[in-house]
């Protein structure tokens, strides 16, 4: 069994998305870090100053990690929802080019369909699609040449009405099936 069409697509999304969160990581480490050594003061001579300099880096780091955290989630919200509106995008470009051509191709069966982009999702559905539309215009092309040419004929031999009624009729259906 092969495994579908999308799946080194979404393989390179989930890449990106892993990238993104392991930086806003490394990002928010190194703020933290920034954070600890900005709380904390130089003041180690004695034994008095190190208990107040711990004492002044425990109450500021709990506000400062706070701010560090919000900051690190909002990031990589943002990342993620550009990774999930570029992702949706490549989904939803293809859908809306199948249902404008679907329309164009209801009301001309000759209409050239739009292509998708190179770099959207749906590529065999779209290569499907392209396919099942030219097998269509090449049979409404041959029944209107087949429809001409038998109307040719009857008007040539000379046949009667009832001949020229049921090619009427086979004309009716064949611009039927073309709406």
């Amino acid at each position: 069994m092969s495994p579908p069409a999308t799946e080194p697509s979404a393989l390179f999304h989930a890449k990106w998305v892993a990238k993104i969160a392991l930086l806003v990581a490394l990002v928010s480490a190194a703020g933290l870090l920034v954070a600890i050594f900005w709380v904390t003061t130089d003041e180690g001579v004695s034994y008095g100053s190190v208990v107040f300099s711990r004492s002044l880096t425990q109450q500021k780091l709990g506000p400062v990690m706070v701010v560090f955290a919000l900051l690190s989630v909002c990031v990589e919200a943002l990342f993620t929802w550009l990774i999930a509106l570029y992702s949706s995008h490549r989904i939803a470009g293809p859908l809306f080019r199948f249902s404008q051509n679907v329309k164009a191709i209801s009301a001309d069966a000759f209409a050239a369909p739009l292509a998708i982009r190179k770099t959207d999702l749906l590529q065999q559905e779209w290569q499907e699609f392209d396919t099942a539309q030219k097998r269509l215009r090449d049979h409404y092309g041959e029944l209107r040449d087949a429809l001409t040419s038998c109307q040719q004929s009857v008007a040539a031999s000379g046949d009667g009405p009832r001949l020229t009624e049921a090619f009427a009729r086979l004309h009716e259906v064949e611009c039927r099936v073309q709406i």
